[in-house]
């Protein structure tokens, strides 16, 4: 069997959910839901350091907190054993005392929460606003750094200042992602949540810029937003590379049942099965580069030939106007930053 090394393992230890996210590509949560057990957790473990290369693990859902102690049961497995991994965890935060936050950090474990905006937009958009924020709270307070992971829609995206602000009182807040929605699952065209237009991504996310650079100026620890980032590594190269590891057939997830996929987005899409625990196929990956299609708007662009591209699985799901979205997001950030004299002109 032709052998891939996977440098980006995700470990779904559950499918289940105790939030009920209007946009959630796996259907949404219900509370009931698949549980890994350890020992398809330590197979897939086994698998990718079988190439005695490093290697990163995340653990997701679902909701991984509602599988917390399969999570530090692979964690001690992990670290017994000399794993050469990085490990990760994104939640939503409900689930997250001081106890767990204290055991993620002897493990070195980076803390992922999904935040969309301020507990009134949370709890609109996912629900149990004030948890996920009395959450945040407390690993402030626990001195646990953590980055979130913003959604964007119609609803919260000219909020995005608002959020900076708040996560402003939390030095140990260091990163906002954003992401756009996945036209799949409970996000459908038909559901009640939608994309924000290109007008409103420019709106918000310029203020968002220059609200992180005045907040800045006062932190000791910068909090920093990932796509502005990823548009200045891109304008410092020669040529576009590939989005993720996804798209060179290096990363895996790992379902419950020991199903493989590249990534979790096309977890339970035939078209990406790549076989299973038992019989991997992880060189069969169908998933494209993540590069976007050419449209008019490219030419002129400052990005142009070095475009960062998108989430494949994305792309995949959301087709033409989601390159658009996108397109919009990173032409945006690309002209406050050339304004702001970090780009030549």
């Amino acid at each position: 069997m032709k052998t891939q090394r996977i440098s980006s393992l995700m470990l779904v230890v559950t499918t289940a959910c105790n939030l009920h996210c209007a946009y959630c590509y796996e259907g949404g949560g219900n509370g009931q839901g698949e549980m890994m057990e350890l020992e398809t957790a330590l197979r897939a473990l086994d698998l990718v350091a079988a190439s005695n290369q490093p290697f990163h693990v995340q653990f997701t859902g679902g909701e991984p907190l509602l599988a917390g102690e399969l999570v530090f049961r692979t964690l001690e497995y992990i670290r017994n054993n000399n794993l050469p991994a990085t490990t990760a965890i994104q939640t939503n935060g409900v689930l997250l005392d001081r106890e767990c936050a204290r055991r993620l950090q002897s493990f070195g474990t980076a803390v992922g929460v999904s935040v969309d905006g301020l507990p009134t937009i949370q709890e609109a958009l996912r629900g149990q606003g004030s948890a996920t924020w009395k959450a945040l709270a407390m690993l402030d307070s626990e001195r646990v750094p953590f980055s979130v992971t913003t959604v964007l829609t119609s609803r919260n995206t000219d909020e995005l200042s608002s959020l900076a602000m708040a996560l402003h009182s939390m030095p140990m807040a260091s990163a906002i992602g954003l992401d756009l929605l996945v036209r799949k699952g409970s996000a459908t065209a038909k559901s009640g949540v939608q994309p924000p237009d290109a007008v409103t991504i420019r709106s918000g996310v310029t203020r968002l810029l220059a609200t992180l650079d005045v907040l800045n100026g006062q932190r000791s620890r910068p909090l920093i937003l990932r796509e502005r980032q990823t548009v200045l590594k891109a304008l410092g190269r020669a040529e576009a590379r590939p989005y993720c590891q996804a798209c060179t057939g290096s990363s895996l997830a790992v379902t419950p049942r020991g199903e493989l996929y590249p990534c979790t987005q096309a977890l339970g899409d035939a078209r990406f099965h790549l076989g299973t625990l038992d019989h991997p196929r992880m060189f069969d990956t169908a998933l494209p580069d993540g590069r976007l299609p050419e449209r008019e708007e490219c030419a002129g662009c400052g990005l142009q030939g070095r475009c960062p591209g998108d989430c494949p699985s994305r792309l995949h799901y959301n087709g033409a106007d989601g390159a658009g979205l996108i397109c919009d997001l990173y032409r945006t950030i690309y002209d406050y930053c050339l304004y702001k004299g970090e780009i030549p002109s």
